[in-house]
C-alpha cells in the first residue's frame, strides 16, 4: 500500500511539474518576443519543441523513481541502457539524422506552425514541428508526417510579399484598351473593401496577354500582397472581373465559341 501511495505521489508531482514547466516555457518565450521577431507562429513552434523535450526528461526521471520504489536497481538498468543505446544508435542513423535536421530546421527558422509550405512533395499547413518529424495537413485534410531528414528544400508562402495573380478569357473582338480599363476598375473596387484595403503592396494591374486561342485571348493580371493573402485576393479578383465583364458586356471565350458554332 505504501508503495502504491508513493507511486501516486510521484505521478501527481510529475503532472504538476509538467504543468509548471509548460507555463514557465510560455512565459519565457513571451518575454523574449523581440528576439524572435514577435512572430506568434514561431513562438508556438519553439514552445512545443522545448516542452516536448523537457517532458521526455521529466517523465524519464519519474519512471526511474517509480522503479526505485519497487526495488528495481535503476543504476545498472541505466548503465545497460547506455551500452544498448550505443548499439541502437549505430543502427539508427536515420533517426539521429532526423533529430539533427530537426534542430537545424527549428533554429534556421525554415518553417513555423500555421504556415503554408511545400516540402518533400507535400503542400499544406504546418501543424507541428518537433525534433524528429514535421506534420503538414494538405488542402484535402490529409495529415502528412514527414521525417525531418527528408526535408531538403522548403517553399514557404508566408514569408514576405507574395504575388497574387488571376487569369481570364475575353473574345478576340474585345479591345485591349477596354480590358485594361476593366482591370483598373477592379483594382480600385477591391481596395474599397475594408478587408483588403491594407493588403496590397502593389496594386492590381494588367500584366500580359498570356495566350491566344481560336476565338479568344487569355489575360493575366497580377498584384503584390501581404503574405497569406495571395489566394484569397486571387479568388476575389476573379469574382470582380466576372461582374465587371457582365456590366461591360464583354464576351468570354465560351460565348464567342457558341455563337460561331451556330453560324
Amino acid at each position: 500500500i505504501i508503495d502504491i501511495i508513493s507511486v501516486a505521489i510521484v505521478v501527481l508531482v510529475c503532472f504538476f511539474v509538467l504543468k509548471l514547466v509548460h507555463k514557465i516555457i510560455i512565459k519565457f518565450f513571451n518575454r523574449n518576443k523581440k528576439k524572435i521577431n514577435r512572430n506568434a507562429a514561431k513562438l508556438e513552434t519553439l514552445i512545443k519543441v522545448f516542452y516536448s523535450t523537457v517532458r521526455v526528461i521529466i517523465i524519464f526521471i519519474a519512471i526511474t523513481i517509480i522503479l526505485d520504489i519497487f526495488g528495481i536497481n535503476t543504476s545498472s538498468l541505466i548503465a545497460t541502457a547506455g551500452i544498448g543505446g550505443i548499439a541502437i544508435a549505430l543502427g539508427a542513423q536515420t533517426l539521429i539524422a532526423d533529430f539533427v535536421k530537426g534542430i537545424f530546421i527549428i533554429f534556421d527558422d525554415k518553417l513555423r506552425v500555421g504556415e503554408w509550405v511545400v516540402c518533400s512533395g507535400v503542400e499544406g499547413t504546418v501543424e507541428e514541428v518537433n525534433l524528429r518529424i514535421t506534420k503538414i495537413r494538405d488542402y484535402n485534410g490529409s495529415l502528412h508526417i514527414i521525417p525531418n531528414s527528408n526535408i531538403t528544400n522548403v517553399q514557404n508562402y508566408n514569408r514576405g510579399a507574395q504575388r497574387s495573380e488571376a487569369y481570364f478569357c475575353v473574345s478576340n473582338d474585345t479591345k485591349l484598351e477596354d480590358v485594361k480599363a476593366m482591370v483598373e476598375r477592379v483594382s480600385q473596387e477591391i481596395k474599397k473593401i475594408p478587408k483588403y484595403k491594407k493588403a496590397f503592396i502593389e496594386d492590381l494591374k494588367f500584366y500580359e496577354i498570356n495566350e491566344f486561342k481560336d476565338f479568344s485571348y487569355t489575360v493575366r493580371v497580377t498584384s503584390l500582397v501581404k503574405a497569406g493573402m495571395q489566394w484569397e485576393i486571387s479568388r476575389k479578383v476573379r469574382e470582380l472581373i466576372k461582374v465587371e465583364m457582365e456590366k461591360r458586356k464583354i464576351k468570354s471565350a465560351l460565348v464567342e465559341y457558341e455563337e460561331n458554332e451556330e453560324i
